[in-house]
């Protein structure tokens, strides 16, 4: 709570001048009496005015009054002042917490994540083996995708989760969130079919990969939750005007339900429905509260109809824009190609071993070569222009952090490559502040050879020949 001199106080100031202004109507009324009587304007008639006009005596309360219920108004602001503080606050802790938390939980997911990804592409394994890594690969993902639900869910409270509108084939969209448990539906006896309306576009406006992030989450819910059966998902347009559209998406499937009194609480944070999932731990009890929030941001809704033993509807609906562009199909280039060689020199500056163990491993696999710096006054002393093709900087260094050893990088040099950030910090805007301060791009820990390639991608394309 924070403790404030009363003389500084809301309540002070206002009762200041509740009196001030308070003392405006006896003097007011002694002079118009004054006037009124053709009197001399002098304390002498003040006196008389008062002590023959008894009005006067109720008039003259006026500043008592006036400053009594302005009192009260400075008492209520102080108290809604001090609530706000502390809201603002248990926001603050609520940020420092998530940062710390993600910070904390990503740093050794690094080697967790990088170390099987490098074991499944690296080493020879036999089919048990494989069997094995792959669980601990899925149980390693699953834990990151409840960190990141956390997040999300944070940048949508903070106001910091935009939207990205792209041209997409939302029934090709569709279709590929499908295919992603078509091994699990097969593996549990349930078939899986699209209803998809020839009132429909073929292509919209619309952000694709949170739609994506709804369509999986709903799909998902429905094979955990089925046991043989069918999964029904319906495509359907709720409205139109001119090139606006609403469309309604249905996932019906022929589960186990859900009773009334769960469905009041279905869309709460970390709510879990159904005793199954809470045994078997699965899930946050996040997902279907961030689809509510991002069906929000598309100016739709998200429901249930369901009964006890006889399946559920979760449905959606979304305001988009028909597109009339033509999406060609994109070659998807073989997994060789994806994970291409390049033939870069690597400055990796990062002080912890299991991180440069990971990281030089991945750059050895995409055909990179590195040194290695443990902190930024020996990234200093190592870099020289001419010599790295690209800087991976730690930001959480010791003495000097990454923002401090880049921009000193570029206070003394002028042939300088990109510089990425690798960071576990993956809070609101996170990114665009590392970025503001002088880095080129950043990479959320933990990352996989994939991610990293993506990143090389980008910056070099498919040329091979820097150094």
């Amino acid at each position: 709570m924070v403790h404030i001199s009363w003389f500084k106080s809301e309540v002070a100031k206002y009762t200041f001048y509740g009196v001030l202004f308070g003392l405006m109507f006896p003097i007011l009324a002694t002079c118009i009496d004054i006037m009124r009587l053709d009197m001399e304007l002098s304390w002498k008639s003040a006196i008389f005015v008062q002590k023959n006009y008894p009005i006067h005596y109720i008039i003259d309360t006026a500043p008592l009054f006036l400053g009594l219920f302005a009192m009260f108004g400075g008492r209520n602001l102080d108290r809604l002042k001090e609530k706000n503080h502390q809201i603002l606050k248990a926001s603050k802790f609520k940020q420092d917490f998530l940062a710390n938390m993600s910070h904390e939980i990503r740093t050794p997911m690094v080697g967790v994540i990088g170390m099987i990804d490098l074991l499944l592409k690296n080493t020879p394994l036999n089919s048990l083996q494989k069997e094995y890594v792959n669980i601990i690969h899925q149980s390693s993902l699953n834990l990151l995708d409840i960190l990141n639900q956390i997040l999300d869910l944070s940048k949508i409270e903070a106001g910091k989760f935009d939207l990205t509108p792209t041209h997409i084939d939302f029934k090709k969209t569709i279709h590929q969130n499908m295919n992603l448990f078509l091994a699990t539906a097969k593996a549990k006896e349930i078939d899986m079919f699209l209803d998809y309306s020839e009132e429909l576009p073929t292509t919209i406006l619309a952000d694709g990969n949170r739609l994506t992030q709804i369509i999986s989450n709903l799909i998902g819910n429905a094979i955990k939750f089925t046991e043989g059966g069918d999964i029904h998902i319906k495509a359907s347009l709720s409205s139109k005007k001119n090139d606006d559209l609403v469309i309604k998406l249905e996932v019906i499937d022929s589960g186990v339900g859900i009773n009334k009194k769960d469905q009041e609480t279905l869309f709460t944070r970390f709510s879990q429905f159904h005793e199954a999932s809470i045994i078997a731990g699965e899930g946050s009890g996040l997902g279907l509260t961030i689809c509510k929030k991002l069906v929000g941001l598309m100016q739709g809704k998200l429901g249930v109809k369901s009964e006890l033993g006889k399946g559920s509807n979760f449905w959606f609906t979304f305001k988009t824009t028909r597109s009339n562009l033509t999406i060609t199909k994109e070659n998807t280039p073989s997994l060789k190609k994806q994970n291409q060689k390049y033939n870069l020199h690597v400055l990796l500056v990062e002080d912890s071993d299991t991180n440069i163990l990971v990281s030089e491993q991945i750059l050895k696999y995409l055909g990179c070569t590195s040194d290695i710096a443990k902190d930024g006054k020996q990234a200093l002393k190592i870099f020289k222009e001419d010599t790295y093709d690209l800087i991976l900087m730690d930001i959480n260094l010791p003495e000097l952090d990454g923002v401090q050893t880049c921009n000193l990088i570029r206070e003394k040099y002028t042939k300088i490559p990109p510089i990425i950030a690798l960071t576990s910090n993956a809070l609101p805007g996170d990114a665009e502040r590392y970025i503001a301060k002088g880095l080129d791009d950043y990479i959320t820990k933990p990352f996989t050879t994939e991610i990293l390639n993506i990143k090389l991608k980008n910056w070099f394309g498919d040329h091979h020949e820097y150094h």
